[in-house]
This record gives C-alpha cells, sequence and structure tokens, in this order.
C-alpha cells in the first residue's frame, strides 16, 4: 500500500509541486486513515528523490 500511495503522490508532483504536495496533504494531513503508512511512503519518497512533497501541514 505504501508503494501506491508513493506512487500517486509521485505522479502528482510530475505535475507540479503543489500537485504533490496537495495529493500528500489529501493521504496524511486532512485525514488519519492511512497514517499507519506515512513513515514507509516517506522513506519511498525521499528514496525517489520527492522529498519535496513531504509536509507538514
Amino acid at each position: 500500500m505504501a508503494t501506491f500511495i508513493a506512487g500517486r503522490i509521485e505522479t502528482a508532483r510530475d505535475i507540479s509541486l503543489e500537485a504533490g504536495q496537495d495529493k500528500y496533504r489529501a493521504y496524511f494531513i486532512n485525514t488519519t486513515l492511512y497514517l499507519k503508512y506515512k513513515s514507509d511512503v516517506d522513506a519511498i519518497l525521499l528514496q525517489d528523490g520527492y522529498g519535496d512533497c513531504i509536509v507538514s501541514q
């Protein structure tokens, strides 16, 4: 599941930084449903060079 979420965020980031950050917020800031995957998704995003999508709010 973490790979899927990271892929969706990366795809959005390929459109624009704002789109990637908005997708990240949709998964982890605006809802708590996917919080158990957050650390794995963060690691994948950092490894793939998409760390700029990680936002705290």
